[in-house]
Protein backbone atom coordinates (compact mmCIF):
# COMPACT_ATOMS: atom_id res chain seq x y z
CA UNK A 1 0.00 0.00 0.00
CA UNK A 2 1.75 3.57 -1.09
CA UNK A 3 -0.04 6.64 -0.96
CA UNK A 4 1.26 9.62 -3.02
CA UNK A 5 0.28 13.32 -3.26
CA UNK A 6 -1.04 14.57 -5.54
CA UNK A 7 1.08 17.99 -6.57
CA UNK A 8 4.35 17.33 -4.93
CA UNK A 9 4.61 13.29 -5.38
CA UNK A 10 5.94 12.88 -2.06
CA UNK A 11 5.06 9.55 -1.11
CA UNK A 12 4.30 7.33 2.34
CA UNK A 13 3.55 3.60 3.10
CA UNK A 14 1.27 4.44 5.70
CA UNK A 15 -2.32 6.25 5.04
CA UNK A 16 -1.93 9.86 5.07
CA UNK A 17 -5.06 11.99 4.28
CA UNK A 18 -3.19 15.41 3.32
CA UNK A 19 0.77 15.85 2.46
CA UNK A 20 2.67 17.66 5.44
CA UNK A 21 5.12 19.27 2.83
CA UNK A 22 2.51 21.06 0.21
CA UNK A 23 -0.80 20.22 2.14
CA UNK A 24 -1.88 18.43 -1.38
CA UNK A 25 -4.10 16.15 -1.43
CA UNK A 26 -3.34 12.48 -0.90
CA UNK A 27 -4.28 9.26 -3.04
CA UNK A 28 -3.13 5.63 -2.52
CA UNK A 29 -1.24 4.88 -5.96
CA UNK A 30 -1.55 1.28 -7.72
CA UNK A 31 1.75 -1.15 -7.57
CA UNK A 32 2.34 -2.17 -10.99
CA UNK A 33 5.33 -4.49 -10.62
CA UNK A 34 7.42 -6.34 -8.22
CA UNK A 35 11.57 -6.69 -8.81
CA UNK A 36 13.05 -10.16 -7.29
CA UNK A 37 15.77 -8.77 -5.23
CA UNK A 38 15.89 -12.25 -3.49
CA UNK A 39 14.78 -15.69 -2.77
CA UNK A 40 15.18 -18.77 -0.90
CA UNK A 41 14.24 -22.43 -2.25
CA UNK A 42 12.47 -24.49 -0.16
CA UNK A 43 12.27 -28.39 -0.37
CA UNK A 44 11.15 -29.81 3.27
CA UNK A 45 7.51 -29.45 3.84
CA UNK A 46 6.60 -28.06 6.97
CA UNK A 47 2.96 -27.78 8.92
CA UNK A 48 0.78 -25.16 6.56
CA UNK A 49 3.34 -25.80 3.49
CA UNK A 50 2.99 -29.34 2.73
CA UNK A 51 3.33 -28.52 -0.90
CA UNK A 52 6.80 -28.30 -2.11
CA UNK A 53 8.87 -27.11 -3.35
CA UNK A 54 8.37 -23.71 -3.36
CA UNK A 55 10.54 -20.18 -2.96
CA UNK A 56 10.35 -17.08 -0.48
CA UNK A 57 10.74 -14.35 -2.70
CA UNK A 58 12.19 -10.95 -1.57
CA UNK A 59 10.53 -8.41 -3.60
CA UNK A 60 10.47 -5.11 -3.99
CA UNK A 61 7.65 -2.98 -5.75
CA UNK A 62 8.00 0.05 -7.75
CA UNK A 63 7.72 2.81 -4.93
CA UNK A 64 10.07 0.93 -2.95
CA UNK A 65 8.18 -1.28 -0.58
CA UNK A 66 9.55 -4.46 0.56
CA UNK A 67 7.45 -8.02 1.04
CA UNK A 68 8.23 -11.52 1.20
CA UNK A 69 5.91 -13.92 -0.86
CA UNK A 70 5.62 -17.38 -1.62
CA UNK A 71 5.79 -18.58 -5.17
CA UNK A 72 5.24 -21.99 -7.06
CA UNK A 73 6.97 -20.46 -9.69
CA UNK A 74 11.16 -20.04 -9.86
CA UNK A 75 12.40 -16.59 -10.78
CA UNK A 76 15.81 -15.15 -11.10
CA UNK A 77 17.07 -11.98 -9.31
CA UNK A 78 15.89 -8.94 -11.25
CA UNK A 79 13.18 -10.77 -12.80
CA UNK A 80 10.04 -8.63 -13.20
CA UNK A 81 6.59 -9.88 -11.60
CA UNK A 82 3.45 -7.84 -12.92
CA UNK A 83 0.88 -6.82 -10.87
CA UNK A 84 -2.54 -5.43 -11.81
CA UNK A 85 -4.40 -3.67 -8.76
CA UNK A 86 -8.24 -5.78 -8.74
CA UNK A 87 -9.90 -2.20 -8.43
CA UNK A 88 -8.42 -1.26 -11.90
CA UNK A 89 -9.20 -4.44 -13.26
CA UNK A 90 -13.08 -3.89 -12.33
CA UNK A 91 -12.94 -0.34 -13.54
CA UNK A 92 -11.58 -1.32 -16.79
CA UNK A 93 -13.38 -4.21 -17.64
CA UNK A 94 -16.03 -1.88 -19.42
CA UNK A 95 -13.78 -0.63 -21.94
CA UNK A 96 -12.24 -2.20 -25.38
CA UNK A 97 -9.45 -1.51 -27.08
CA UNK A 98 -8.36 -1.52 -30.24
CA UNK A 99 -5.26 -1.29 -31.43
CA UNK A 100 -3.88 -1.17 -35.37
CA UNK A 101 -0.24 -3.27 -36.29
CA UNK A 102 1.16 -5.88 -34.38
CA UNK A 103 4.48 -4.99 -33.89
CA UNK A 104 6.82 -4.22 -31.37
CA UNK A 105 4.87 -1.25 -29.82
CA UNK A 106 1.18 -2.40 -30.72
CA UNK A 107 2.09 -5.98 -28.81
CA UNK A 108 3.34 -4.27 -25.94
CA UNK A 109 0.38 -1.96 -25.52
CA UNK A 110 -1.85 -4.72 -26.65
CA UNK A 111 -0.28 -6.67 -23.79
CA UNK A 112 -0.66 -3.72 -20.81
CA UNK A 113 -4.36 -3.10 -22.19
CA UNK A 114 -5.31 -6.55 -21.23
CA UNK A 115 -3.71 -6.76 -18.11
CA UNK A 116 -5.17 -4.10 -17.41
CA UNK A 117 -8.60 -5.14 -17.60
CA UNK A 118 -9.49 -4.28 -21.23
CA UNK A 119 -11.07 -5.89 -24.43
CA UNK A 120 -8.23 -5.63 -26.86
CA UNK A 121 -9.02 -6.33 -30.47
CA UNK A 122 -5.56 -6.68 -32.20
CA UNK A 123 -5.59 -5.65 -36.17
CA UNK A 124 -2.87 -6.35 -38.89
CA UNK A 125 -3.24 -6.53 -42.40
CA UNK A 126 -0.96 -10.23 -41.77
CA UNK A 127 -2.95 -11.86 -39.71
CA UNK A 128 0.70 -13.93 -39.11
CA UNK A 129 1.73 -11.17 -37.59
CA UNK A 130 -0.69 -10.78 -35.43
CA UNK A 131 -0.73 -14.52 -34.26
CA UNK A 132 2.85 -13.89 -33.44
CA UNK A 133 2.94 -11.16 -31.60
CA UNK A 134 -0.16 -12.96 -29.90
CA UNK A 135 2.76 -15.66 -28.93
CA UNK A 136 5.08 -13.30 -28.24
CA UNK A 137 2.68 -11.96 -25.57
CA UNK A 138 2.11 -15.75 -23.97
CA UNK A 139 5.99 -15.67 -23.98
CA UNK A 140 6.71 -12.69 -22.21
CA UNK A 141 3.75 -13.55 -19.63
CA UNK A 142 4.98 -16.92 -18.48
CA UNK A 143 7.79 -15.37 -16.99
CA UNK A 144 6.00 -13.20 -14.91
CA UNK A 145 2.26 -14.77 -14.35
CA UNK A 146 0.53 -18.02 -13.15
CA UNK A 147 -0.51 -20.55 -15.47
CA UNK A 148 -4.35 -19.33 -15.03
CA UNK A 149 -3.78 -15.67 -14.92
CA UNK A 150 -1.64 -15.77 -17.98
CA UNK A 151 -5.06 -17.39 -19.90
CA UNK A 152 -7.15 -14.95 -18.57
CA UNK A 153 -4.97 -12.13 -19.58
CA UNK A 154 -4.66 -13.86 -22.86
CA UNK A 155 -8.20 -14.86 -23.09
CA UNK A 156 -9.09 -10.49 -23.40
CA UNK A 157 -7.11 -10.12 -26.82
CA UNK A 158 -8.52 -11.47 -30.28
CA UNK A 159 -7.01 -11.01 -33.11
CA UNK A 160 -8.16 -9.75 -36.77
CA UNK A 161 -7.67 -7.97 -39.82
CA UNK A 162 -11.26 -6.36 -40.15
CA UNK A 163 -11.60 -2.99 -39.31
CA UNK A 164 -15.75 -3.83 -38.74
CA UNK A 165 -14.74 -5.55 -35.57
CA UNK A 166 -14.23 -2.20 -33.85
CA UNK A 167 -17.60 -1.19 -34.30
CA UNK A 168 -17.82 -1.63 -30.85
CA UNK A 169 -14.51 -0.37 -29.30
CA UNK A 170 -14.39 2.87 -26.85
CA UNK A 171 -10.67 3.32 -27.65
CA UNK A 172 -8.39 2.65 -31.21
CA UNK A 173 -4.96 3.08 -30.79
CA UNK A 174 -3.19 3.37 -34.14
CA UNK A 175 0.68 2.14 -33.54
CA UNK A 176 1.82 1.83 -37.40
CA UNK A 177 5.16 2.88 -38.85
CA UNK A 178 6.39 6.25 -38.94
CA UNK A 179 4.47 7.21 -42.16
CA UNK A 180 2.51 10.03 -42.23
CA UNK A 181 0.14 8.91 -45.50
CA UNK A 182 -0.21 5.44 -44.21
CA UNK A 183 -1.60 6.93 -41.32
CA UNK A 184 -4.25 8.96 -42.71
CA UNK A 185 -5.09 6.18 -44.60
CA UNK A 186 -5.84 4.09 -41.53
CA UNK A 187 -7.83 7.64 -39.72
CA UNK A 188 -10.29 7.81 -42.46
CA UNK A 189 -10.98 3.77 -42.44
CA UNK A 190 -11.81 3.92 -38.53
CA UNK A 191 -14.04 6.57 -38.56
CA UNK A 192 -15.90 5.06 -41.61
CA UNK A 193 -16.06 1.79 -39.29
CA UNK A 194 -16.45 3.05 -35.45
CA UNK A 195 -18.90 4.19 -33.81
CA UNK A 196 -19.22 8.40 -33.32
CA UNK A 197 -18.31 7.99 -29.73
CA UNK A 198 -15.04 6.01 -30.12
CA UNK A 199 -11.75 8.35 -29.38
CA UNK A 200 -8.95 7.98 -31.58
CA UNK A 201 -5.02 7.89 -30.74
CA UNK A 202 -2.21 7.30 -32.45
CA UNK A 203 0.91 6.38 -30.59
CA UNK A 204 3.48 8.77 -33.36
CA UNK A 205 6.52 9.28 -32.00
CA UNK A 206 6.76 12.51 -33.49
CA UNK A 207 4.00 13.35 -36.24
CA UNK A 208 1.64 16.06 -36.20
CA UNK A 209 -1.44 15.22 -33.84
CA UNK A 210 -3.47 18.52 -35.98
CA UNK A 211 -1.98 17.42 -39.45
CA UNK A 212 -3.01 13.75 -39.08
CA UNK A 213 -6.44 15.06 -37.75
CA UNK A 214 -7.14 16.82 -40.66
CA UNK A 215 -8.64 13.20 -42.81
CA UNK A 216 -11.18 13.12 -40.01
CA UNK A 217 -14.70 14.49 -40.01
CA UNK A 218 -14.00 15.21 -36.27
CA UNK A 219 -11.05 16.23 -35.38
CA UNK A 220 -11.62 16.83 -31.53
CA UNK A 221 -11.63 13.17 -31.02
CA UNK A 222 -7.51 12.58 -31.69
CA UNK A 223 -5.24 12.84 -29.51
CA UNK A 224 -1.66 11.13 -29.36
CA UNK A 225 -1.02 8.51 -26.80
CA UNK A 226 2.51 8.14 -27.14
CA UNK A 227 3.88 5.30 -25.37
CA UNK A 228 7.89 4.03 -24.58
CA UNK A 229 9.50 0.68 -25.72
CA UNK A 230 9.20 -1.47 -23.91
CA UNK A 231 5.79 -1.03 -23.02
CA UNK A 232 5.08 -3.26 -20.28
CA UNK A 233 8.19 -1.84 -18.15
CA UNK A 234 8.24 1.88 -19.08
CA UNK A 235 5.91 4.30 -16.53
CA UNK A 236 5.54 7.33 -19.11
CA UNK A 237 3.06 8.47 -21.66
CA UNK A 238 2.75 11.41 -23.10
CA UNK A 239 -0.50 12.73 -23.88
CA UNK A 240 -0.26 14.94 -26.98
CA UNK A 241 -3.10 17.12 -27.79
CA UNK A 242 -3.49 19.37 -30.87
CA UNK A 243 -4.98 22.53 -31.23
CA UNK A 244 -8.31 20.69 -32.65
CA UNK A 245 -8.61 18.23 -29.18
CA UNK A 246 -10.92 18.23 -27.23
CA UNK A 247 -10.44 18.37 -23.24
CA UNK A 248 -12.99 15.74 -22.83
CA UNK A 249 -10.55 13.57 -25.24
CA UNK A 250 -7.28 14.66 -23.21
CA UNK A 251 -9.36 13.93 -19.95
CA UNK A 252 -10.23 10.10 -21.00
CA UNK A 253 -6.36 9.76 -22.36
CA UNK A 254 -5.36 10.86 -18.95
CA UNK A 255 -7.62 8.14 -17.23
CA UNK A 256 -6.90 5.31 -19.49
CA UNK A 257 -2.88 5.65 -18.93
CA UNK A 258 -3.47 5.32 -15.13
CA UNK A 259 -5.61 2.57 -15.28
CA UNK A 260 -2.75 0.84 -17.37
CA UNK A 261 -0.52 2.05 -14.32
CA UNK A 262 1.16 4.13 -16.13
CA UNK A 263 2.07 8.41 -15.11
CA UNK A 264 0.87 10.70 -18.08
CA UNK A 265 2.31 13.89 -19.38
CA UNK A 266 0.03 16.19 -21.26
CA UNK A 267 2.39 18.51 -23.72
CA UNK A 268 1.43 20.16 -26.97
CA UNK A 269 1.59 19.31 -30.69
CA UNK A 270 5.14 19.89 -31.37
CA UNK A 271 7.86 18.03 -33.30
CA UNK A 272 9.53 15.51 -30.99
CA UNK A 273 6.90 16.23 -28.20
CA UNK A 274 8.80 16.55 -24.70
CA UNK A 275 11.33 13.03 -24.87
CA UNK A 276 12.30 12.82 -28.38
CA UNK A 277 13.01 15.99 -28.56
CA UNK A 278 15.26 15.99 -26.04
CA UNK A 279 16.39 12.57 -26.64
CA UNK A 280 17.76 12.24 -30.13
CA UNK A 281 20.14 15.16 -30.79
CA UNK A 282 22.04 12.84 -27.59
CA UNK A 283 21.43 9.75 -29.44
CA UNK A 284 22.65 11.45 -32.69
CA UNK A 285 25.51 12.95 -30.99
CA UNK A 286 26.77 9.41 -29.57
CA UNK A 287 26.43 8.18 -33.20
CA UNK A 288 28.18 11.15 -34.55
CA UNK A 289 31.30 10.18 -31.69
CA UNK A 290 30.89 6.00 -32.84
CA UNK A 291 31.80 7.32 -36.34
CA UNK A 292 35.28 9.50 -35.21
CA UNK A 293 36.78 6.12 -34.59
CA UNK A 294 38.20 7.37 -31.27
CA UNK A 295 35.80 4.74 -29.25
CA UNK A 296 33.82 2.03 -29.36
CA UNK A 297 29.91 1.22 -29.40
CA UNK A 298 30.48 -0.61 -25.99
CA UNK A 299 32.86 1.93 -24.39
CA UNK A 300 30.48 4.71 -25.64
CA UNK A 301 27.34 3.10 -23.62
CA UNK A 302 29.76 2.35 -20.94
CA UNK A 303 30.56 5.47 -20.21
CA UNK A 304 27.00 7.17 -20.53
CA UNK A 305 25.72 3.93 -17.96
CA UNK A 306 28.26 4.78 -15.71
CA UNK A 307 29.42 8.05 -15.77
CA UNK A 308 25.95 9.47 -16.21
CA UNK A 309 24.26 6.60 -14.35
CA UNK A 310 21.89 5.50 -17.50
CA UNK A 311 20.41 2.22 -17.27
CA UNK A 312 21.14 1.84 -20.94
CA UNK A 313 23.84 3.12 -23.34
CA UNK A 314 22.43 5.37 -26.35
CA UNK A 315 23.73 3.16 -29.74
CA UNK A 316 22.02 0.05 -27.73
CA UNK A 317 19.18 2.20 -26.91
CA UNK A 318 19.54 3.42 -30.39
CA UNK A 319 19.39 -0.41 -31.76
CA UNK A 320 16.35 -0.86 -29.09
CA UNK A 321 14.10 2.14 -30.91
CA UNK A 322 15.40 0.86 -34.28
CA UNK A 323 17.97 3.57 -36.77
CA UNK A 324 15.28 3.86 -39.14
CA UNK A 325 12.93 5.36 -36.48
CA UNK A 326 15.56 7.49 -34.70
CA UNK A 327 16.57 9.44 -38.28
CA UNK A 328 12.38 9.29 -39.17
CA UNK A 329 11.79 11.40 -36.15
CA UNK A 330 15.40 13.47 -36.21
CA UNK A 331 13.93 14.03 -39.69
CA UNK A 332 10.64 15.32 -38.09
CA UNK A 333 12.75 17.67 -36.22
CA UNK A 334 15.24 19.10 -38.28
CA UNK A 335 12.25 19.60 -40.78
CA UNK A 336 10.13 21.53 -37.88
CA UNK A 337 12.84 23.49 -35.95
CA UNK A 338 15.02 23.91 -38.72
CA UNK A 339 18.18 23.62 -36.69
CA UNK A 340 21.20 21.66 -37.55
CA UNK A 341 21.26 19.99 -34.11
CA UNK A 342 18.45 18.18 -34.78
CA UNK A 343 20.12 16.88 -38.65
CA UNK A 344 20.75 13.13 -38.56
CA UNK A 345 24.46 12.01 -38.77
CA UNK A 346 26.35 10.62 -41.99
CA UNK A 347 26.28 7.28 -39.73
CA UNK A 348 22.86 6.91 -39.27
CA UNK A 349 21.74 7.80 -42.62
CA UNK A 350 24.45 5.36 -43.89
CA UNK A 351 23.27 2.59 -41.56
CA UNK A 352 19.72 2.97 -42.31
CA UNK A 353 20.43 2.60 -46.32
CA UNK A 354 22.65 -0.39 -45.75
CA UNK A 355 19.84 -1.99 -43.92
CA UNK A 356 21.47 -2.36 -40.41
CA UNK A 357 18.34 -1.28 -37.98
CA UNK A 358 19.34 -2.29 -34.69
CA UNK A 359 17.93 -5.70 -33.45
CA UNK A 360 14.90 -6.08 -35.91
CA UNK A 361 17.47 -6.83 -38.53
CA UNK A 362 20.30 -8.44 -36.25
CA UNK A 363 22.71 -6.04 -36.68
CA UNK A 364 23.23 -2.13 -35.55
CA UNK A 365 25.93 -0.85 -33.38
CA UNK A 366 25.83 -4.37 -32.48
CA UNK A 367 24.91 -7.42 -33.50
CA UNK A 368 22.04 -9.95 -32.46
Amino acid sequence: MVFECQDCHKKWHYDVKVCIFCQGNVAEVAVKQSTVRGFTKVEIPSPGHTRVPYCDLLLEDDHGNFQIRKSFTEYKLGDLIEEAPKELKQAAKKRTVGLIGAGTMGRGIAQVSAQTGYNVIMIDRHEEIARKSLAKIDTLLSKTTKEDVKREILGRIKITTNFYDLVHADLVIEALTEDMELKKEVLKELENECSREAIFATNTSSLSIYELSQVLEDQSRLVGLHFFNPVPRMKLVEIVRSKNTSDRVVEFAKEVATEMGKTPVVTGDAPGFIVNRLLLPFLNEAIDKFSDGTSTAADIDKAVTLGLNHPMGPLALADLIGLDVCKAILDELYEGYKDNKYKPCKTLCDMVEKGDLGRKTGKGFYKY
